[in-house]
């Protein structure tokens, strides 16, 4: 089985305000948000938008074991964001990626924008389980700029230099536009 981490840019802002204040029909969002949304999201679209803004307003609500209100939140945030690259792995390479993640993306990101990335509350909502959410705003990505990034990435091996330069590469164009980064692990 396989995962991507996608790396998708947008505004923070607008997709929170979405989710606190929903405008986006289920229908529309089924058609045009890359991924086979269930029928019974779709279904239950208006509910569980009114549920997800309830619980945008309670603190910082865990939505890992709501499989419908997170495949909402996917949907809201694919659709309201567009891609911009993505890193894959197998079921049995998670451990090693995971590693990755914490080791020399974070390491070359700094400033925890690889933990921020792979989990970070959304407009009260936390989704850092697979699938998960998370995001860095345009600051964040200026700021890893301007520490400096590495232009070098040949120390990792094939893979994990392949994905950090993609990495790298994301967050410099999200800063440089003026955009927020969000990455969705599925």
């Amino acid at each position: 089985m396989g995962y991507t981490f996608e790396l998708r840019v947008g505004s923070v802002d607008a997709v929170a305000t979405e989710l606190r204040a929903p405008t986006l029909v289920g229908a529309e969002v089924a058609a045009t948000c890359g991924f086979d949304l269930d029928e019974e999201v779709v279904d239950r679209w208006g509910e569980l938008a009114q549920d997800v803004a309830r619980r945008t307003t309670s603190g910082s609500t865990w939505l890992g074991e709501d499989e419908d209100a997170t495949m909402y939140v996917l949907a809201v945030v694919t659709t309201m964001t567009h891609w911009y690259g993505s890193l894959a792995h197998s079921s049995s390479g998670g451990e090693a990626f995971r590693e990755f993640l914490e080791g020399p993306a974070d390491d070359a990101l700094g400033g925890g924008l690889v933990h921020d990335l792979s989990g970070r509350e959304l407009a009260g909502l936390l989704l850092d389980v697979l699938p998960s959410v998370g995001w860095a705003g345009n600051a964040e990505l200026r700021a890893a700029v301007a520490r400096g990034l590495p232009d070098d990435c040949g120390h990792l091996g094939p893979e994990d230099e392949d994905d950090l330069v993609q990495l790298i590469a994301c967050v410099e164009r999200a800063a440089a536009g003026g955009l927020d980064l969000f990455a969705v692990h599925d």
